[in-house]
């Protein structure tokens, strides 16, 4: 007995002792406009070192979280999506042991920080340029699997289908060839007539998407001239996540991904996604086939699509490591591999026998990025931003006999098979300190690109570029005003690289008003393709130009933002805009004579010139569980003398979203209308003319969200294209002469009306 009463005697001991060093406290999260429960919030507690969490905690469907406390002082900190973060001290222990803390909502168009362009972050009101921001809750709504889905639907873009070529943007009135696409702040490389493929990005990485309509040549250089599109991945910090999804679009769409983190020795993170798209392919676009010698047998199935079979495998690596001083270090890689199928009618159908000319078309894009930042001296940042892209392109003709479904490659057809691969390396690092009030940024930006294709003169060739950039801001009128200057020198390999100056004006005239101004002068370096192509087939005899020069512009810009309403986390604010646009030495393709009886001959040009001023009003709100963006544009592009009059084009969007507490719904409202516009036309010389009116239509999506399990289960269920807007051609539009290099008539496609649900599990 004796033995056994000093066993109980030293196990009260032990669990008092355990008891005064660790204490355990309940905290209790809420929403501060409706006092609902904040699940899913990251209780984190710091005991000494802030940089690294002790502990971390994830509050449960009634917004609860017990946390240990060991030694003081310490500190927690609460993160929550679309929350402000909430930190508190802890000298001693509290007396109370339940902490009941209201977190209060994030005002998305005020306190959003933004990246692109800057050497830390900003928020939007103090940044000098005028930033668009498409959050990840915008992009789950919208059932967005590709960057062409997210940007459907904003205002002053127009995203495009090529059959073959994919999704193409517009921004501004200026083509996609003048639009940067970054991932991370690094460029996207591999441009299919001038455009990145927005259909091979992936959002499944992707945390939220940072948009500038005009240039930011200064500090990206060439292919900034008319924005930049920039997509931030996700920043994963949990001890581990699990999480997977899958996306299903009535149309013959299917699309998985899972993606999972791991916090390994506190200091570092690793991160790994992968999936696949499947798409069947919509619409079948071919009359049946008559066989030969007997005008009453058709071949019996329809095989050409309008919009062709696609098949995509992407993977995304990141690996984070975080040090006591702030030093930062990531490695990150994102991969994909494409496959499309073109099947065409049959080419002869007969009683001996059918076969038809196919074409495959595989694509394998990779971007490896090796970041570091850190601080240097009392005030100095450093950031040094690597990458390496690649993208390669295999295009297979086969004969397929439709009997016995083997395949041969086409032989004796000149381009019928060809093989281009890209490879780019780009290099930027920059400096950022302050003097006295003046603000300095220096940096480096240098890019080697290299092609090797069967389209390429003499096979294979490079063009390299290296670019010095600063950028100097100072604040005036007791830090009301501030001014900044950019500029940018470069020297280039193959052509003459223009200097890039830029001016900014930010004043603050009160806390609701801010006032903006800027000029710009951007410009397009032309690429390797349009200096060194050789694409001769039965269907086209193009030569590039190696005496090209970079197209230039200037651009203006004025904005005004006006926040009228705030209280508590609501608020209502609008904002002003104007641009003007003068865009000269524009590239394009040019009539060169006839190089045989069957095509033309081509090369490549500075010959077009295009001017545009646009007026945008935009107003953004949140009133308790309802958040709305609305916006017009209306565009003018004047008149060029020879090629066509001025013409005037205006957009209508609306972006509705409203949180339903007590049944945890959110409804979700996409709305964009498009004005009739001019279709033009490029002839044989290079020069651009109208050929009819493309009509105006409507453009609606809407979705439902619910969450389920603790949260841990979401579902989204919606309709895409609710007006089933299918297919548009111009009105009043003549027919191509055969001195043009781009066959069609302007018509504009779109995947049908069709329902889509998407599924995510956080499995931990």
């Amino acid at each position: 007995m004796k033995t056994i009463a000093h066993l109980l005697f030293v196990y009260v001991l032990v669990l008092l002792s355990i008891d005064a060093v660790a204490q355990n406290i309940f905290v209790k999260t809420e929403d501060g406009t409706n006092n609902t429960p904040v699940a899913l919030a990251y209780v984190n507690v710091y005991n000494g070192e802030k940089n690294v969490p002790a502990q971390t905690v994830q509050t449960d469907d009634a917004g609860n979280a017990m946390v240990s406390l060991s030694s003081f002082p310490c500190h927690i900190t609460i993160s929550a999506l679309g929350y402000e973060s909430y930190t508190q001290t802890f000298e001693a222990y509290p007396s109370n042991k339940e902490i009941n803390i209201a977190l209060t909502r994030k005002n998305t168009g005020l306190n959003e920080v933004v990246v692109t362009g800057l050497t830390r972050p900003t928020q939007l009101q103090n940044a000098l340029s005028q930033y668009r921001i498409i959050s990840s809750s915008t992009l789950q709504a919208q059932g967005s699997i590709t960057l062409a889905d997210a940007l459907s639907t904003q205002l002053n873009m127009n995203v495009n289908n090529d059959a073959i070529l994919g999704a193409n943007i517009t921004m501004q009135g200026v083509t996609g060839d003048k639009v940067k696409i970054l991932i991370d702040g690094m460029p996207v490389n591999g441009r299919e007539n001038g455009n990145v493929d927005l259909g091979q990005i992936n959002m499944s990485n992707i945390d939220h998407i940072e948009i500038v309509q005009g240039p930011m040549s200064v500090v990206y250089g060439s292919d900034a001239l008319g924005g930049v599109i920039n997509l931030i991945t996700k920043k994963n910090t949990r001890p581990f996540s699990l999480n997977a999804g899958f996306n299903y679009e009535s149309v013959g769409k299917y699309n998985v991904d899972v993606n999972g983190s791991i916090k390994i020795k506190k200091r570092n993170q690793l991160s790994i996604g992968l999936g696949r798209n499947f798409f069947q392919g919509w619409k079948y676009n071919d009359t049946l086939v008559k066989a030969q010698g007997n005008n009453n047998m058709y071949f019996p199935y329809h095989r050409s699509l309008l919009f062709k079979p696609k098949e995509q495998y992407f993977l995304n690596l990141d690996y984070v490591y975080t040090a006591p001083s702030g030093f930062r270090l990531e490695l990150a890689n994102d991969f994909l591999n494409e496959k499309i199928t073109d099947r065409s009618a049959p080419s002869s159908y007969s009683s001996f026998g059918c076969t038809a000319l196919d074409n495959v078309y595989k694509t394998t894009r990779s971007q490896t990025r090796f970041f570091m930042d850190g601080k240097l001296g009392k005030t100095g940042h450093w950031q040094s931003q690597n990458s390496y892209s690649l993208y390669y392109r295999i295009t297979n003709s086969y004969v397929t006999d439709l009997t016995t479904m083997n395949e041969t490659l086409a032989q004796g057809t000149q381009g019928a098979q060809d093989t281009s691969r890209f490879d780019d390396i780009n290099l930027r690092a920059n400096y950022n300190n302050k003097w006295h009030k003046l603000d300095y940024t220096a940096g480096y930006d240098v890019l080697l690109e290299y092609a090797q294709s069967t389209k390429i003169q003499d096979g294979r060739n490079n063009i390299q570029d290296y670019a010095a950039y600063t950028n100097l801001s100072m604040p005036f009128a007791n830090d009301q005003l501030v001014a900044q200057m950019g500029l940018r020198a470069s020297y280039n390999t193959q052509y003459s690289a223009p200097v890039t100056p830029s001016f900014n004006l930010l004043y603050h005239l009160n806390d609701k008003v801010q006032l903006r101004a800027s000029y710009a002068r951007g410009f397009r370096a032309p690429t390797l393709k349009e200096l060194y192509l050789e694409f001769i087939d039965v269907n086209h005899h193009i030569i590039g130009n190696p005496d090209l020069k970079a197209e230039t512009s200037h651009n203006m810009q004025v904005s005004g933002s006006y926040q009228f309403y705030k209280k508590g986390a609501d608020y209502a604010q609008v904002i002003v805009t104007g641009y003007y646009n003068d865009i000269n030495n524009e590239i394009t393709l040019v009539y060169d004579g006839p190089a045989n009886t069957n095509t033309a001959d081509y090369t490549y040009g500075n010959v077009n010139h295009m001017r545009n001023a646009i007026a945008n009003v935009m107003t953004d709100g949140q009133l308790k569980d309802l958040h709305a963006q609305l916006g017009y544009a209306y565009t003018y592009t004047f008149a060029e003398t020879g090629q066509y009059s001025a013409y005037r084009v205006s957009e209508i969007t609306a972006n509705i979203q409203y949180a339903w507490a007590k049944p945890r719904l959110k409804f979700s409202l996409f709305y964009k209308f498009s004005g009739s516009q001019p279709a033009m036309q490029q002839n044989g010389d290079g020069t651009v003319t109208f050929n009819g009116t493309t009509p105006s239509y409507n453009m609606m999506d809407a979705s439902v969200e619910r969450k389920f399990w603790n949260r841990k289960i979401s579902i989204v269920a919606g309709v895409k294209n609710i007006f089933n807007v299918t297919q548009l051609t111009p009105q009043d539009a003549v027919a191509v002469t055969s001195a043009n290099p781009h066959g069609g008539n302007g018509t504009l496609s779109f995947l049908p009306r069709r329902f889509f649900t998407t599924i995510r599990l956080n499995l931990y």
